[in-house]
């Protein structure tokens, strides 16, 4: 008997805020994917703005975690949706951060990607 169900995820819509979270196709890690699924855009959004306000010295994973009060395997998801990864099959989106090559504690350090002006 199979433990879990593997599946083909339906198309979604390219924008960042609205889309699905990422996960594998494995039903307990969907299953978590739409848990967050009302709470992501929020996230990656108090995500991008803090990493913005800290300016060129920029945010570590833990750092981010702590200062927004979340559990870094939550912020983690959010940084690499931010990143602009998606998982296979779905549309491409902008990065709005990136991993520097600095690193401070031994975590790399996210910079925000500079605004066309």
């Amino acid at each position: 008997m199979s433990r879990h169900q593997h599946y083909t995820p339906e198309p979604i819509r390219a924008d960042l805020f609205t889309q699905e979270p990422p996960s594998v196709p494995v039903d307990t890690s969907e299953a978590a994917a739409l848990e967050m699924h009302t709470k992501r855009g929020r996230l990656c959004a108090h995500v991008l703005s803090f990493i913005r306000g800290r300016g060129p010295r920029g945010a570590t994973l833990r750092e981010i975690a702590q200062a927004l009060r979340l559990n870094e395997n939550t912020a983690r998801p959010r940084c690499w949706e931010l990143e602009g990864n998606v998982p296979a099959g779905r549309l491409p989106r902008p990065a709005l951060i990136y991993k520097s090559e600095q690193k401070r504690e031994g975590m790399r350090v996210y910079l925000a990607v500079p605004r066309l002006r």
